[in-house]
């Protein structure tokens, strides 16, 4: 195993950079739905909702399992990066899910409320996925991203409630997510 990790060389690119443009576009054009329909621009109950939530995921989580990345035989780090998102989109959605659940039960604003907990969770997986995935792959490229993904969960936090929660949550995809990916997906086409 030692000889493995030593072969496969400090500088092979991480390969989550698909997965963050699609998650980021998703993530920010549900928020931007999300700060309209709240707003009232958009002409859809609050229920609407979960409903642009659920579909902009399962359509990213659909078209990463097209555009996943050939290499046969992935790094250590590309395998970390791979759980560690993994994992971070089942802590997500399975607090998505218990919201919900716990709102229906409740039948009160307040259970409702809570929904307004997901975006800082989301930047705070985002922080420690980024974190871990550049441990992995002993490259500081994520970083400043995670750095980042920490502003904005205590943004998001602070704006709890707010259209401008989901405007910044919008931003903040933009510049933690589509843009780190955009800058992985070079690298990985350069080759490292």
């Amino acid at each position: 195993m030692m000889r493995e990790l030593a072969e496969e060389g400090r500088n092979r690119p991480l390969l989550g950079g698909r997965e963050f443009v699609l998650f980021g576009c998703a993530i920010a054009l549900a928020s931007l739905l999300h700060a309209a329909i709240i707003e009232r621009l958009v002409p859809l109950p609050s229920m609407a909702l979960a409903v642009v939530w659920f579909a902009a995921m399962m359509i990213a989580v659909i078209l990463s399992r097209f555009t996943r990345s050939g290499e046969a035989k992935p790094t250590t780090a590309n395998r970390v990066e791979m759980e560690v998102w993994r994992v971070g989109g089942y802590v997500i959605g399975a607090l998505a899910l218990s919201i919900l659940a716990y709102a229906m039960m409740a039948q009160t604003p307040r259970g409702f409320f809570l929904f307004t907990l997901l975006p800082p969770v989301v930047f705070g997986v985002y922080a420690i996925a980024m974190a871990a995935s550049s441990a992995a792959a002993r490259d500081t490229t994520l970083r400043k991203y995670a750095v980042l993904s920490f502003a904005f969960l205590v943004m998001t936090t602070l704006l709890a409630g707010s259209p401008a929660q989901y405007l910044t949550m919008a931003m903040g995809a933009l510049l933690v997510s589509i843009v780190p990916g955009l800058e992985l997906l070079r690298r990985e086409r350069a080759g490292g």
